[in-house]
């Protein structure tokens, strides 16, 4: 680390700075110089904001759990928190001329994406500001207004973004309400608008690179007041103090003194020198729970002990007492794939300590120092297996490329190519002579291929095993050599759906087994010489040892038609593996995406159970009913079993049902004391980023991009970083200068600490004048969703509108706060309210059980709203259907209301907010059927033919959150005629992605990989959108005033083409010839 900080969020009053860095709000003299901390919250804060009369810094904080509203005095003292929303999207944005703190939040409205703008006094007076969803707010002078529309991320973390949701500038100039869109000819996003010396600046990159521009308030007289270049960085996250702009660009701060009286009177912006003054523990050993960093494990042959992977660094650990072992690198290095070779005592992975992805071999007694080979030939390593001798690995690498490596000098001997997709499944024969793996054919399916080998090495012939007509994986040779075992998903027993006239196949997988010799029997098939009683047990009760392998023979004829499923039910078996006279496989039991099939919402989703086919016994039985995963030791007598953070030893050919039995061992992972070097690891993580997208971005060319250069210019800015959460906002904006879609960096999955997370009521309180808290508004639940359930219309609750909560769990509701301040850690937990009914009687007590998330509740009020508005304008011949995204929320809520929708004249397929994911296919395909036929029968309704097909036109709603597969159905309505699309422009993002890879501590990172093209737009929807068939724009004073003009739209252009075309009807029974 430098000691040149990385600085973001700047902001300035009079001769103060206040800016963000090391996890910390700091201040420091405006000139530059020597900061000092405000507030350490051990949390990554953000945007802090100096009040107009720069008593106050008001930031966002993260110290409780989400993001909330903080203030603390710039002369010290405590920090006040101001909010208790809950929500993990709220932001502070700058403060109101009157001293209110400014923030953006979606808390309290219908999606994510409605971030409303609200006014908070420091004594905790909250207004909800009538300006619709935005991101920004400027006060000018006569009561002028200018507003900037909410967006999905900052111009810098998408460069040259032209999509729908690209910010836009609003100017009200009088405070009137009368809007009107600033700059609509340009398609690039303008951002952070300022009031300045009379004039709107902001920051856009329509020429390229961000900038500061300004314009009259007019509209008119653009200028750029920077000449920030792809060098220098783009201008992010501006603010003013009137005079004044502040801003950061690659981690420095600017102030631009004032904006001059044009091109020839145009000051350029000053950096400022900025000292943090104190001493960062950044650089210090970083102390990692190895259960906590568990990754690959492969036990020994004896399953003495295993080759563990913790945080990417090889480990040798005994099952039982014994010391840990490293085996590899620290923290600049990262191990992957681990393998053991053979029984030579060393193991082999993937390694990128020299920058590129080359294979490492090690002693497991660690005495030699590693030795490298294959570096930077093979590319990314995906799959690695070791040939039973140790003196070869086969190797996947990202290209489909399968090879062959030699461990002594590390030539490289290609095997084959799969041009289709990623193979996978490496496995040896025994006897070494034969190599096997899972080959793509097609979207969904795949080919086992056996390779021939000699010494090792391979010979050229392939031999196709299955012809790829079904999903042939995870093969797995038995211990004899004679047979494969693997999945496949080649059973076709179809359920019925209970929603829909619909059949699918949730369990049409089975473990299989292959004789590789003609002659060979199917050892639980018919054989001349029956099944006989041979014991898997010794006269003296010793388990018998397996047999040599004898050398595997392959008669090529006829060798698909030979296999035979295992003698169990079909299900969802993954992960197959071989031990000893038996196969093991996880087996899932099927469950729904969502998890509201369960018994209760927080239940746990089930895990799969381990299960043990024996060949000599025939028989099935369950080792354990829950894991992760396993590994079964070499000699088969063993399996290793992650359980949770748990690693288990266990024997291989029974169910241990008591904790305190001998044979089960429980590892002590604690043993491994492992520390990170966190700067050389945000490095090793910063270059593997790299290469990932180099080695999987869609197009070879990156774009047009040179990539190289770009990484090259970014990483010496890896060495300031002083937190997780400057890595993380530098590998945004790296990606973001492929100006495409989906180039994410996503945080690991952090469960939060339980007791800070706010319980929600589903309700609206408001604090009135008396002082207490009353219920303004309590939101119904929507029965069919279990996310969506109301607290206080459940059974027995009984509160109404009006009522006034006076305590929560025997705690006096404190005035300025709230109910919500007595609601941390209560989200799914029973909490006594102590409630005051409006009309007088007692005070009551109830039991309530608050939500965590309150989103899926106040959707489903919205979807509900807009469903009646329909209901009622539409004169009961319209049908709506919202579907918030493409995956299995967005399938579960079509149908929903599906039936009810298609059996009016006309549709609304409301797309708006859609979040994307992968279902447009099915959707499209639903809501493309007409009705052809009618089945008509007596004392029932007519059935249409198809089921739950629309009977007459079709219309969808689209806006500028209708995003990825959002935009690719909106597509395809149009290219396939199925309605037109009303709104305004989509989102603009279908470069998908199949979130593959993640780095060493659990963060995410995809890359683009999967193009899409749409017969008419073809390629041009990625970083535009659709266009609308009939625009119809949401201005902030609609917004204000709750009118839907997009809905308006679709009902009027429902009606309009029913006039022309009727809806389809039954027909009348005929009456009887004469």
């Amino acid at each position: 680390m430098t000691d040149l900080p990385y600085l973001r969020f700047p902001h300035l009053h009079a001769d103060l700075l206040t800016f963000v860095a090391a996890d910390a709000v700091w201040l420091a003299p405006v000139q530059g110089g020597r900061a000092w901390c405000l507030a350490a919250d051990d949390a990554p804060p953000g945007n802090p904001r100096l009040s107009p009369d720069g008593v106050h810094v008001a930031w966002t904080s993260r110290r409780y759990g989400h993001p909330e509203v903080a203030t603390a005095r710039v002369d010290g003292g405590p920090v006040r928190r101001l909010t208790y929303w809950g929500n993990p999207h709220t932001k502070v944005v700058g403060w109101t001329p009157d001293g209110r703190v400014l923030a953006a939040s979606p808390a309290g409205e219908n999606t994510l994406r409605d971030h409303w703008l609200r006014a908070i006094s420091l004594d905790r007076e909250v207004e909800r500001l009538p300006y619709g969803p935005a991101s920004a707010l400027a006060w000018g002078r006569g009561g002028a207004l200018v507003l900037c529309s909410a967006w999905a991320r900052e111009p810098a973390h998408w460069k040259r973004y032209r999509g729908g949701t690209a910010p836009q500038l609003w100017l009200d100039p009088d405070g009137s309400g009368a809007w009107t869109r600033l700059l609509p000819e340009l398609t690039a996003g303008l951002a952070w608008p300022m009031w300045i010396d009379g004039r709107i600046a902001f920051v856009s990159d329509h020429e390229g690179v961000g900038n500061l521009f300004s314009i009259d308030r007019g509209g008119a007289d653009l200028r750029r007041h920077t000449d920030h270049d792809d060098t220098t960085g783009y201008v992010r996250n501006p603010s003013t103090d009137g005079r004044r702009i502040v801003y950061h660009a690659r981690g420095d701060v600017y102030v631009l003194d004032a904006l001059g009286s044009g091109q020839d009177d145009r000051p350029q912006p000053r950096s400022l020198d900025i000292d943090l003054g104190t001493a960062s523990a950044v650089d210090q050993p970083y102390p990692v729970p190895a259960p906590k960093a568990l990754g690959d494990v492969v036990p020994e042959y004896d399953a003495a002990g295993s080759v563990i992977e913790i945080r990417g660094c090889a480990y040798r650990l005994t099952h039982r007492d014994g010391p840990a072992r490293a085996l590899s690198t620290g923290s600049g290095g990262r191990i992957r794939e681990p393998a053991l070779l053979g029984r030579t005592g060393k193991a082999i992975w993937a390694s990128d300590a020299d920058g590129e992805d080359g294979l490492e071999i090690a002693a497991l007694d660690a005495i030699a120092a590693p030795r490298t080979i294959a570096g930077g030939t093979l590319g990314r390593v995906l799959h690695l297996a070791a040939h039973p001798s140790g003196k070869t690995v086969a190797v996947i690498s990202h290209d489909g490329r399968i090879r062959m490596v030699d461990v002594a000098d590390g030539a490289i001997h290609e095997v084959a190519h799969a041009p289709d997709g990623e193979p996978d499944g490496l496995t040896f024969s025994p006897d070494g002579q034969w190599l096997a793996w899972s080959q793509p054919r097609g979207e969904r399916s795949a080919a086992l291929v056996l390779a021939r080998l000699a010494d090792g090495l391979p010979t050229g012939e392939l031999v196709p095993a299955t012809s790829g007509r079904f999903r042939d994986f995870c093969p797995a040779f038995t211990a004899d050599g004679r047979y494969l075992a693997f999945l496949s998903t080649r059973t076709f027993d179809p359920v019925y759906d209970v929603h829909a006239f619909e059949m699918t196949f949730p369990s049409g997988t089975r473990p299989y087994l292959m004789p590789l010799a003609a002659d060979d029997p199917l050892p639980f098939g018919p054989s001349v010489a029956g099944w006989g009683f041979a014991s898997t047990e010794s006269p003296d009760g010793a388990k018998t040892v397996t047999l040599p392998p004898r050398s595997t023979q392959v008669d090529v004829d006829g060798l698909e038609e030979r296999i035979a499923a295992f003698p169990v039910a079909a299900g969802q078996y993954e992960r197959l593996r071989v031990a000893g006279n038996a196969v093991l496989w996880l087996r899932r039991t099927p469950s729904g995406v969502l998890g509201t099939e369960r018994a209760k919402l927080t239940d746990p989703a089930p895990r799969p159970a381990l299960e043990r086919f024996d060949f000599a016994k025939r028989t099935l039985v369950v080792l354990c009913p829950a894991v992760d995963s396993f590994e079964p030791s070499g000699d088969g007598t063993r399996v290793v079993v992650r359980d949770e953070d748990k690693l288990l030893v266990l024997p291989a050919d029974r169910e241990v049902k008591d904790d305190d039995d001998p044979d089960r061992v429980t590892v002590d992972l604690d043993r491994i004391r492992h520390q990170i070097d966190r700067p050389a690891e945000w490095q090793q993580m910063y270059d593997e980023a790299a290469r990932l997208m180099r080695d999987h971005f869609w197009r070879p060319d990156m774009g047009g991009l040179d990539w190289d250069r770009v990484v090259a210019r970014y990483r010496p800015l890896v060495s300031r970083l002083a937190s997780y959460d400057d890595f993380v906002d530098l590998m945004w904006e790296v990606n973001g200068e492929l100006g495409t879609s989906h180039a994410y960096v996503i945080p690991p999955d952090d469960p939060g600490d339980a007791e800070k997370q706010i319980g929600l009521l589903g309700a609206d309180l408001r604090r009135v004048s008396d002082g207490t808290w009353r219920i303004e508004r309590i939101l119904p639940g929507e029965s069919s969703d279990p996310r969506a359930r109301s607290p206080l219309r459940a059974a027995g609750v009984a509160v109404v509108p009006g009522d006034a909560v006076l305590a929560v769990s025997g705690r006096e509701v404190p005035t300025d706060l709230g109910p919500a301040a007595l609601l941390a850690g209560a989200a799914d937990r029973i909490v006594e309210l102590s409630v005051r009914p409006a009309d007088g009687r007692p005070a009551r007590r109830v039991a309530v059980v608050p939500l965590s998330d309150e989103e899926p509740l106040r959707y489903q009020h919205w979807v509900a709203d807009r469903r009646s508005y329909v209901d009622q304008h539409g004169e009961g011949r319209l049908g709506y259907l919202h579907i918030p995204d493409m995956m299995a929320a967005g399938w579960a809520q079509l149908h929903r209301d599906l039936e009810r929708a298609t059996q009016r004249e006309g549709l609304i397929v409301d797309v708006r907010y859609n979040r994307g994911g992968h279902t447009s296919q099915l959707v499209i395909e639903r809501l493309s059927r007409r009705v052809q036929a009618y089945q008509l029968g007596r004392h029932r309704r007519p059935e249409t033919y198809p089921e739950q097909a629309p009977r007459g036109p079709v219309v969808f709603l689209a806006n500028q959150w209708s995003g990825s597969d959002g935009d690719i159905v909106s597509a395809m309505a149009q290219v396939l005629g199925v309605g037109p699309v009303i709104g305004v422009r989509t989102w603009g993002g279908v470069v998908g992605i199949d979130g593959r890879f993640t780095l060493v501590d659990g963060t995410s990172v995809t890359q683009p990989r999967y193009a899409t093209w749409i017969r008419g737009p073809g390629f041009s929807v990625e970083n535009y959108g659709i266009d609308p068939d009939i625009e119809v724009v949401m201005t902030p004073a609609d917004h204000a005033a709750g009118r839907d003009p997009q809905l308006d739209a679709g009902i009027a252009e429902l009606f309009r083409r029913l006039a022309d075309n009727p809806a389809s009807s039954p027909p009348e029974i005929p009456p009887l010839s004469p």
